[in-house]
This record gives structure tokens, sequence and C-alpha cells, in this order.
């Protein structure tokens, strides 16, 4: 197994990894949003810049592979520096929805921008309006202007669903998530894109404007819907349970779970609860 160092610490990583792996394995701190560990790699934020010793460009984390004694780094002057103008340029077109967005609290954007951003905006141009509350099916609800297009939904579809309900469709700055022909996003697993949505693009009908997470407490548990037992993790406050999302367990149900699974806490709530008992007759 090939021994890097990340961050001035020498690590042991499997072959074949990738540096971002190998700083999620040390618990290191990287800027990204395109990389997920239950997909594919699509190298499009941009964001995962690390400084690799004798490499005179920042490269990306995702998409790069650990070699023997490599040197590698996320903390220079020249790392920060370009994280600061990634973030920049995923902001110009982002809307101000913070008050009013279902993300807010859990929002991967938000937390990146307090870690790697915190800087004050150069970008003057107007921002590209695009279209907001997009029915995509059933269960989930699409606003074009949060999406910062990392592709996870498109490749969850492609990769994990293999439905292949959804594509990225024009180009440039109007580039935007859609449908693809018309058809609608309805599988069994369709909620998982919301799970992995960084930003508040992708929201649930079901727990929609219900809550605040910030109101929310969680515990983690076993989902009762079928015999799998899918790790999950149950949020509720004093006025009931409002959501089941899955808990990683490689030999379960890696990072997924079925939308029925999800809807399992509702019978636990007051309105769906007998009350009182009633005589029936004869």
């Amino acid at each position: 197994m090939p021994k890097c160092t990340i961050n001035g610490k020498e690590v042991e990583v499997k072959e074949g990894s990738t540096i971002i792996e190998a700083m999620y394995q040390e618990k290191e701190s990287i800027a990204h949003y395109c990389y997920h560990p239950g997909l594919s790699v699509a190298g499009v934020c941009r964001l995962c810049m690390v400084e690799i010793e004798g490499n005179p460009r920042v490269q990306i984390a995702c998409n790069t592979m650990v070699t023997e004694g490599m040197k590698v780094n996320n903390t220079s002057a020249k790392v920060k520096d370009s994280v600061k103008w990634g973030l920049d340029f995923h902001l110009i077109n982002h809307p101000l929805d913070c008050p009013i967005c279902d993300q807010a609290g859990e929002c991967g954007l938000q937390d990146q921008y307090m870690e790697f951003g915190k800087y004050d905006p150069e970008m003057a141009e107007r921002k590209q309006k695009k279209h907001k509350v997009v029915d995509l099916g059933p269960t989930v609800v699409l606003d074009s202007e949060r999406c910062i297009l990392c592709s996870r939904c498109v490749r969850f579809t492609d990769e994990v669903s293999k439905t292949h309900e959804l594509g990225l469709f024009n180009r440039g700055d109007r580039t935007e998530i859609g449908t693809v022909e018309g058809k609608q996003l309805d599988n069994k697993y369709s909620l998982n894109t919301v799970d992995i949505c960084p930003v508040g693009a992708l929201t649930s009908k079901d727990f929609r404007f219900r809550q605040r997470v910030w109101y929310l407490k969680d515990a983690e548990t076993i989902c009762p819907g079928c015999s799998t037992g899918c790790s999950t993790k149950v949020y509720f406050n004093k006025e009931g349970m409002f959501r089941v999302k899955p808990v990683f367990n490689e030999s379960v149900n890696g990072h997924w779970m079925c939308d029925e699974g999800r809807g399992t806490y509702k019978f636990i709530n007051r309105e769906h609860r007998l009350l009182k008992a009633k005589k029936g007759k004869g």
C-alpha cells in the first residue's frame, strides 16, 4: 500500500486511492461539491484543489491517484486562493434564497463558504435567471437557480437507480438540470437525489417547508419497512417525526434507501394514530 504525506502527516492508503479518498480517511477537511463516495468521479466543481510537491499547478483531489512518496497539501496560500475563486464563480448566479430555502442550516454551499470562502464578492454582473419550483415528479421539486451543476443527481439516476430520468441541458451559465424528454423523476429511489444535492436545488415534497432543520433533533435507528433493515437517521421534535434519511452502512444499504422506507415515520405521528377506542355494533 502506498504511503504519502497529507498536510505534513504521513499516511498509508489502499492501492488505487485518490487524494480526496486519502483525505477522507484521515478526516482532513477539503472543499468539494461534485465528489460523492457512492458515485463516479465527475471533476466538474473544481473546488477540491490540492498542491502536489513538484507539480507547478494545483490539481483536483477527486481524480488524482495517490502515488508512493507523494506530498500533498490543501492549506497553502495558492490552494486557498484557488478555492476562494472557485466558490466565487459558483456563487455568481446563485440567488440569496437562504431565508426561505429548505436547505438552510445543512447547506453545503453555506458550510463551504464559511470554511473556505469568507471573501468580499467582486462580481457585479446581473445574475442569470432560471426556472423555479419545477415539478420533477411525485416526490421532488427543483429550483434551477440554486443548482450549482455538480451533476450528482444525474449520475445517481444513471449509475444507481439506472432509470436515466435526469440530464444537463443547454450550455455555459444557461445550463440546467431537467428531466429527459418530459419523463418524470419517478423511481423507488428518487429521494436519494435530494439527500446528495449539496444545495437546496432539489427538495422533497414530503418535507418541504415543514420544519427548519435547527428545530429538529436526530437519532440513528433501523428502518422497519422491510427485512433489509437499512441504517437510518430520524429527525424529530416535540411536534412529531418529520423525515427519515439513510446512514451509510457498507454491508446493508450503502449510502442509499428506498422512498417507501422514508415514509415509515408517518404512522408514529398524532394524525395517524388511534387516540380512542370505539366499540363496534354487533
